[in-house]
């Protein structure tokens, strides 16, 4: 077999010296487009390999490689010239390509597109997931996220160094821990779970760091603290009472709360009253209901306290205000049971003073635990310089944090308990 290589400017061209050299029986091998010469701007060529049975003379003798400048004889036309197409066409020598590629889409038949597709979806999937991770952190001492902590953490016993198997700076690091957490009125219990934690998690040089080691209470104190949101009114309608101690400031904080849920606009608020031991409490709430243009309902018995729920259906929230009760006193506890327990549909928040003693505090919620209570309400803030009873009550009775008072004015000193305040409270500027 004779194999030749011509080049031409275009394939017709290219055919035509295939058909004058080596006659129209000539067959076409392979075709491919090559550049030649130097520069960006090279002309392509075009190369075809054609081949005729060697017993065939060709028609004309040309070199083993034509160049496209090389002077061709030209012999006279056929009568029926031959066309690329019938050249490919008789030809008996398949181009290579051809069989990847028939291969090639043999395999794509043969596969389960369905399951192509949800492989390239996994990828994506992942590509982005991988994309919005935050970058690597350089090695070295981690400040731990804001969520350092939770209850179960708490609840815990770490291992931690003793005055026996540790060093003088171990123990002086120990000392520092305990000294600071004391110093913001966090009782022995709570202490000690953050001091382990603090143990596991930070560094000797960080706990050398004041402001890291403020830092790191705080996010402590917002892990282990827990709260109930603002009062938002429901679908249907709450019925929220205020109940605790006698002095805690039930009344104005009944008032706080009234006028600042007014202020947010569209809600409609009922105030009742069941403390009718003392003249002073209703005529003050009364003055309040006044000024909000609020109704007032004074309530002696759990029958007239249900009436005043029917007769106000349509207001959004009922505020209720009760007579202070001492937290020994059974007897009292057990008539409030019969105004607001489980049957009367109440959520009852126990209001606290935060200048009391913790041991109290902790008296206090046992006692009136009697009744179903749904948070605590913190008064008197800005009365006390430790105010470490914020963690340490809710810790202990597991009940959330939702109102917090600092001051006598109506509204401005009221706050809804969140983390963040409730830790601004506790850890302090020394």
């Amino acid at each position: 077999m004779l194999v030749k290589v011509f080049e031409a400017e275009n394939m017709p061209d290219a055919l035509k010296k295939v058909k004058e050299t080596l006659g129209s029986e000539a067959l076409i091998l392979s075709t491919r487009t090559v550049r030649k010469g130097m520069g960006v701007f090279r002309k392509p060529i075009y190369e075809v390999t054609a081949a005729i049975d060697s017993d065939e003379s060709p028609r004309q003798p040309q070199p083993q490689r034509e160049s496209k400048n090389a002077p061709v004889s030209r012999p006279e036309r056929d009568e029926d010239e031959i066309t690329y197409q019938q050249l490919w066409k008789q030809r008996k020598v398949v181009d290579p390509l051809e069989d990847e590629i028939r291969e090639l889409k043999n395999q794509v038949a043969s596969q389960d597109l369905g399951t192509v597709r949800d492989e390239i979806d996994e990828l994506k999937a992942l590509i982005k997931q991988l994309s919005e991770q935050p970058a690597a952190q350089p090695p070295g001492p981690q400040t731990p996220p804001p969520a350092i902590m939770t209850r179960e953490v708490a609840a815990r016993r770490v291992r931690k160094p003793t005055a026996d198997s540790s060093s003088g700076d171990d123990i002086q690091e120990m000392a520092l821990l305990r000294n600071n957490l004391t110093n913001y009125g966090i009782d022995a219990e709570a202490a000690e779970a953050i001091e382990q934690y603090a143990w596991e998690t930070l560094s000797p040089q960080q706990m050398q760091n004041q402001e890291r080691l403020k830092e790191f209470y705080s996010d402590a104190v917002q892990s282990l603290v827990r709260v109930t949101g603002p009062f938002h009114c429901a679908s249907k309608q709450r019925r929220i009472a205020l109940v605790g101690p006698t002095g805690v400031g039930k009344t104005t904080t009944i008032a706080k709360l009234a006028a600042n849920l007014l202020l947010q606009g569209g809600i409609r608020i009922a105030l009742v009253t069941i403390d009718t031991y003392r003249i002073a409490a209703v005529e003050q709430l009364k003055v309040y209901g006044e000024l909000m243009n609020v109704p007032v309902e004074v309530v002696i018995t759990p029958e007239q306290l249900q009436e005043v729920f029917a007769r106000h259906q349509d207001k959004d929230l009922i505020l209720i205000d009760t007579a202070g009760r001492s937290p020994k006193d059974e007897v009292s506890i057990t008539e409030l049971n019969k105004f607001l327990g489980p049957e009367s549909a109440t959520e009852n928040h126990l209001v606290l003073a935060a200048s009391t003693r913790d041991s109290e505090l902790q008296s206090t919620v046992v006692n009136f635990g009697r009744l179903p209570l749904h948070s605590l309400v913190f008064t008197k803030l800005d009365e006390c310089d430790q105010r470490g009873s914020l963690l340490n009550v809710p810790l202990h009775q597991d009940l959330p944090l939702s109102y917090l008072t600092n001051g006598q004015r109506v509204p401005e000193d009221l706050l809804v308990a969140d983390p963040a305040a409730v830790a601004g409270f506790v850890i302090q500027q020394p």
